[in-house]
């Protein structure tokens, strides 16, 4: 498939009522063309031109970034056959209501739950297609289940590594899952959609920092958010614009969390644009897969699920993320990677759906963000985002995975989309020339897990910080 042109995506959006914000440039070859092994540099970059965007394709011109773009043609590598399956009964069963929150097409409510992706048939010419494609995308993340990640979260700047602190995470979603794990959720009277609670382990100076999320089915409810300060010695609750804050400091914020993380009913989104796009997978994992295996009955998950589950654990090897953690990093002739440049990620050539996002709260701190999802998963790649006048500000690129097939319990086979060793996200800030590096060094992850839901009771938040 041919990227678009701008005059063409330009004439898709007049047809359906919809502006450009963004759109990428036309090139005379289809990047599918390019061989297979080819190295994006400095040297080629222009191979590269409206499949990137232009900030991050500029890193590529300079000689900051170079990565291999790998031919992977078909989609049984990536696309899930159980979820094409369960998403196939939701055609034509599902809309987007008055405040952006899907619901039965017959009914206008919100369901106890929605297996699969919601929108299956996506049209271009639609005029929600944008809402609906980011309803696409949760779901897609749903399906793959609650997991718990330990994630290292490093500040770089162009000479190297400056800081790094060390956090647990604990995802749980109460929609979406495959069937056989839905059931294992249990009851849910708080109507609730997911829950998030982060706690900083590492250094003794931040040490037990605690951030709680509770995010509800109804579209007209906020979130509701609580942190807990040691220094402070108290609990308090957090306005839900201060989700785009950064972290402590860094330049990933809480609504970028698995690529966006925003409540969806509190922005705007439309198509603006279709494409190819150089995708950012898991380089190790592309190659040589994941290291995934079921967890054994009596293996603790973290200090808070200590109760016997069952699910997988990826034990991803260690391997060099940056340049800094690679020999000869420093050439004494100039040509030097940037200190961030991802260098285990491998760029594939996927179609995308190109998706402005605009919060409907005046304060947020970004005024647009443009997402590339994934035509076939949607899954997100090189997530752009903009100041209230339109100037690019930062970038959250989270690795694309192929799907590793395994089994259930009972033998049954299964695909995860899990990582080899190359799944770190970048968070780079394009004004103040620096990046904030998720997975150094590389830890643990466990998948489709039964996370105890008192854990995330807003009365435990201040024991588990002290």
């Amino acid at each position: 498939m041919r990227l678009l042109s701008v005059r063409k995506c330009l004439g898709i959006a007049a047809a359906v009522g919809l502006t450009v914000a963004f759109a990428p440039a036309a090139r005379a070859e289809p990047i599918d063309e390019v061989p297979s092994g080819t190295k994006l540099n400095k040297a080629n970059w222009e191979i590269a031109k409206g499949h990137l965007p232009d900030e991050i394709l500029e890193f590529y011109k300079r000689g900051d970034y170079e990565n291999p773009i790998v031919q992977k043609p078909g989609n049984e590598w990536l696309v899930d056959p159980n979820l094409i399956e369960a998403s196939k009964k939701n055609a034509g069963k599902f809309k987007i209501d008055e405040n952006g929150t899907v619901v039965d097409a017959s009914t206008g409510e919100r369901p106890a739950v929605i297996t699969g992706l919601p929108f299956p048939d996506l049209q271009a010419n639609d005029p929600e297609a944008g809402q609906k494609a980011i309803w696409n995308w949760f779901y897609s993340l749903y399906w793959e289940g609650s997991f718990h990640t330990n994630s290292p979260v490093n500040w770089v700047s162009r000479d190297g590594l400056l800081r790094r602190i060390a956090t647990g995470v604990h995802f749980k979603y109460y929609d979406g899952n495959p069937p056989m794990f839905q059931e294992k959720i249990g009851e849910n009277p708080l109507n609730i959609l997911s829950r998030t609670i982060g706690v900083v382990n590492e250094p003794a100076d931040v040490n037990g920092i605690v951030n709680l999320n509770w995010r509800f089915r109804e579209g007209d409810k906020q979130d509701n958010a609580w942190t807990y300060v040691p220094a402070l010695r108290r609990v308090r609750p957090i306005n839900p614009a201060n989700r785009s804050d950064g972290l402590l400091g860094s330049d990933i914020s809480l609504d970028d969390g698995p690529y966006f993380d925003g409540k969806p009913e509190d922005f705007n989104f439309k198509v603006v644009g279709e494409g190819k796009i150089l995708a950012h997978f898991d380089g190790p994992a592309l190659e040589k897969g994941s290291p995934v295996r079921p967890l054994k009955p009596d293996e603790e998950v973290s200090s808070l699920v200590t109760e016997a589950v069952t699910g997988w654990r990826l034990e991803s090897p260690e391997v060099p993320l940056i340049p800094p953690q690679t020999d000869g990093w420093k050439r004494d002739d100039g040509n030097s990677l940037v200190a961030w440049a991802p260098i285990a990620y491998t760029l594939v050539p996927r179609p995308v759906w190109i998706i402005e996002a605009t919060p409907k709260n005046p304060y947020y701190l970004y005024g647009k963000q443009v997402l590339y999802l994934d035509k076939d998963t949607f899954r997100g790649y090189w997530k752009n985002k903009y100041d209230w006048k339109g100037n690019a500000l930062a970038n959250w690129a989270v690795p694309a995975m192929p799907l590793t097939k395994t089994q259930t319990a009972d033998g049954q086979p299964w695909y995860m989309r899990t990582g080899g060793g190359g799944n770190a996200a970048f968070a780079v800030n394009y004004k103040q020339d620096r990046a904030t590096v998720t997975g150094m060094p590389v830890e643990t992850t466990d998948y489709h897990i039964q996370i105890p839901d008192k854990i995330y009771e807003v009365d435990r938040v201040s024991r588990m910080g002290k």
